[in-house]
C-alpha cells in the first residue's frame, strides 16, 4: 500500500485502490496503517497512544468548564466558564455555545500552564477537540462533567473524527505549514478550523469529499490572518480566536450539510494559503512586532509585563 500523497486528489485515489486486490479502504483505517508503517508500532499501540490525547483533551475542556483559568500574565481571565454560564444570549443553540465554551476552556488551560493536545499547535488547541467534543455531548445529550479516564478505549465515531481532522492536517503541513511564525495564523487557528470543518462534516455523515469541500470553505475563510501575540504571549488574541474559528468550523459544515460545495477545491486552497503566507511581512508572523502588538495597548501591556505588573481591566 501507498503510505506517500501530495494532495487530497492522489489520496482519494489511494483509498480507492489500495493495490494488491484490496478492497477500498477508509480514511481512518488508511490512517493508522499509515502511522504504523511510519513510526514502526503496531496499530493497537498507536490506538492507544490516540485514546490517551483523546482523553486529555476531554480533562482540558473540564478543567476549563470547572474552575476559572487566570494566567500569571492577567491576560486570560475565565472567559470560557463566563461565557458557558452567561444567560444573556443572542443565539440560544447548544451545539454553538457548547463548541464556544469548550474551544474557550481548552486555550485557557493551556494559557494558564496546564496540559493540553497541541492539535495542532498550542495556540489553535481548543478549535479541533472543542468542536468534536461539542458535537459529540449534544449528539448523546451528555451532561457536561463526566470525566473520561485517560486510559479509555473511545469509541470509534469519535477515533476516526480526530483521524478525519488530523488528515486535512497533514494535507496542508505538506504543502504549507501549520506554524505561526510561518504561515501567520491562518496556519494556526485558520488550519484548525479546516481540520474541525472536516470533523464535523464527517461525524454528521457526508462523503470523504464534501469533508473537504468543508475544510476548505473554511480554510479560504481564514486566508492572511496575522499572528500578533501581544507581548509574545499565546494569548491575546490567541484564546478568544479560537471561539471565533470553531464558529467558522460549524458554519462551514452547516453549509455543507445544506449541499453548498466550495467553488475552490481545497487543494488549490492550500496552495493559495502557501502563497499568501510568502507574501506576508514577517513583522505579522508570530514575532509580536505588528498587528496587535504593536498597537497602544499592546505596547502598553508588554511595557507592564516586563516590569512585573500584571495585566488587569
Amino acid at each position: 500500500m501507498k503510505f506517500k500523497f501530495d494532495n487530497l486528489n492522489e489520496l482519494m485515489e489511494i483509498l480507492k485502490s489500495p493495490g494488491e486486490g484490496n478492497p477500498p479502504i477508509s480514511a481512518p483505517d488508511y490512517l493508522l496503517k499509515r502511522e504504523a508503517f511510519i513510526s514502526g508500532q503496531d496499530e493497537a499501540a498507536i490506538l492507544e497512544k490516540l485514546d490517551k490525547r483523546i482523553a486529555i483533551s476531554r480533562a482540558s475542556l473540564i478543567k476549563g468548564l470547572t474552575i476559572p483559568q487566570f494566567s500569571s500574565s492577567g491576560l486570560t481571565r475565565g472567559a470560557a466558564l463566563a461565557f458557558y454560564n452567561s444567560k444573556r444570549k443572542l443565539l440560544d443553540n447548544e451545539l454553538y455555545r457548547r463548541s464556544i465554551s469548550y474551544a474557550l476552556a481548552i486555550n485557557e488551560v493551556n494559557a494558564a500552564g496546564g496540559r493540553i493536545v497541541a492539535f495542532p499547535t498550542a495556540g489553535s488547541s481548543g478549535i479541533v477537540s472543542g468542536a468534536i467534543w461539542a458535537w459529540w455531548d449534544v449528539k448523546n445529550r451528555a451532561a457536561f462533567i463526566p470525566i473520561m479516564e485517560e486510559d479509555s478505549p473511545f469509541p470509534s465515531e469519535l477515533r476516526d473524527a480526530f483521524l478525519i481532522s488530523s488528515l486535512a492536517g497533514i494535507l496542508i503541513a505538506q504543502k504549507a505549514s501549520l506554524a505561526g511564525a510561518e504561515g501567520g495564523c491562518q496556519a494556526e487557528c485558520g488550519s484548525a478550523a479546516a481540520m474541525a470543518a472536516c470533523a464535523l462534516a464527517f461525524l454528521e455523515g457526508l462523503s470523504l469529499e464534501d469533508c473537504f469541500s468543508a475544510a476548505a470553505l473554511s480554510l479560504k475563510n481564514s486566508l492572511g490572518l496575522a499572528c500578533d501575540p501581544v507581548a509574545g504571549l499565546v494569548e491575546v488574541p490567541c484564546v478568544k480566536r479560537n471561539a471565533f474559528f470553531v464558529h467558522n468550523a460549524l458554519l462551514a459544515a452547516d453549509m455543507s450539510l445544506a449541499g453548498i460545495k466550495s467553488i475552490i477545491p481545497f487543494d488549490d486552497v492550500v496552495f493559495a494559503m502557501k502563497d499568501i503566507s510568502s507574501s506576508m511581512p514577517a513583522n505579522i508572523r508570530e514575532n509580536a512586532m505588528g498587528g496587535l502588538a504593536a498597537a497602544p495597548m499592546g505596547i502598553k501591556i508588554k511595557e507592564d509585563l516586563s516590569q512585573g505588573r500584571a495585566f488587569s481591566l
